[in-house]
């Protein structure tokens, strides 16, 4: 039985440039050369954030460019308002509560517990149209599920 090949003459699944994008991502996405995330589109709330502080610094404004998802998947993480839904491999999805309010989150890492013995973590989320990236703990955090609503916390 003859095996079906890419144009590049490797089966789809091995071929970087036709394998076909992870569920939740685009097959093109948007960066900057100075972004440290990709987006989905030019018009991300984040992305234009990021540009206006840049220009507020006096700094240069990378040009924003779309590539295919293959060539930034394994060199950046995907931005959280853009891919809300998105936990790469070795991630999972979380709330982050931030100034009072519940922001969709990515886990990265469990860090380590603190002096008093709350976990801590690496996690992104968006706050004010900037994705943050910081180390919280455990009262900050809740496990996400894709598309599930704010969380609902009891405040007793």
């Amino acid at each position: 039985m003859p095996e079906n090949r890419c144009l590049h003459d490797l089966l789809p699944d091995q071929c970087g440039l036709c394998r076909s994008a992870p569920s939740g991502l685009a097959d093109r996405v948007v960066v900057t050369s100075g972004g440290r995330v990709f987006h989905r589109e030019r018009g991300c709330e984040a992305l234009m954030e990021g540009q206006r502080k840049v220009r507020s610094r006096g700094g240069e404004v990378s040009d924003v460019e779309v590539v295919p998802l293959t060539r930034v998947l394994h060199d950046r993480p995907p931005c959280v308002l853009c891919f809300p839904d998105y936990a790469p491999e070795g991630t999972r999805l979380c709330w982050v509560r931030a100034g009072g309010t519940w922001h969709r989150g990515l886990l990265r890492r469990w860090t380590g517990r603190d002096d008093a013995g709350r976990w801590k973590a690496d996690v992104a989320y968006v706050r004010d149209r900037v994705q943050v990236e910081e180390t919280l703990d455990q009262r900050c955090l809740l496990p996400r599920e894709p598309g599930e609503g704010s969380p609902v916390v009891s405040t007793r």
